[in-house]
């Protein structure tokens, strides 16, 4: 049997018969992954009522990079696990102010997961630079390396952005908080 292909890239804008408008932010498999206001749908790559509205990019090399972004998730060379949840994708974060006078803030949740996911990288350098410290001794490495648990654990309230739950945050008793 032959595998179908897509026929839109990543980011191309679309047009469904019963949804509307939306943009391809994915591929799953023989689907299409389609955020469509605000919720994200899977749509068959042989489905005949989508179609292009504005193309971008080229659908055979989204595939090659799927696959090496899966290539390299499987040796350990990257961190595939650090994808933010479908459900989120294409959503807005609002920071409601508690003065009525005062605008509220709206944040794209992928630039906000990627800010966290920064966070977890600067900790996980950070602690690499404690253990491996030539003057501090045993003593205060623990003591640094107890404050960076902490703080893992302060963004355990982030872990319902995860795709995967073993890219979330665990604290100092190496369980995951999970906030749906």
């Amino acid at each position: 049997m032959d595998t179908l292909k897509p026929q839109f890239t990543i980011g191309t804008v679309v047009n469904h018969a019963h949804y509307g408008p939306g943009r391809i932010v994915g591929y799953d498999t023989q689907f299409y992954v389609v955020l469509f206001k605000g919720e994200t749908r899977n749509v068959p790559f042989d489905y005949k009522e989508m179609k292009g509205v504005e193309a971008t990019g080229d659908a055979q090399l989204d595939l090659v990079k799927t696959a090496i972004r899966e290539v390299l998730g499987d040796y350990g060379w990257i961190d595939t696990n650090l994808e933010l949840g479908k459900r989120w994708i294409g959503g807005t974060l609002r920071l409601l102010p508690g003065k009525e006078e005062t605008q509220p803030k709206d944040i794209p949740i992928e630039a906000f997961f990627k800010k966290i996911v920064g966070v977890r990288e600067k900790l996980r350098v950070l602690e690499q630079k404690i253990n491996n410290h030539a003057v501090l001794d045993v003593g205060d490495k623990a003591e640094l390396q107890g404050y960076i648990t902490r703080c893992y654990g302060s963004l355990t309230t982030f872990n319902a952005l995860f795709a995967d739950s073993s890219g979330q945050f665990k604290g100092s008793g190496g369980t995951t908080e999970s906030v749906s």
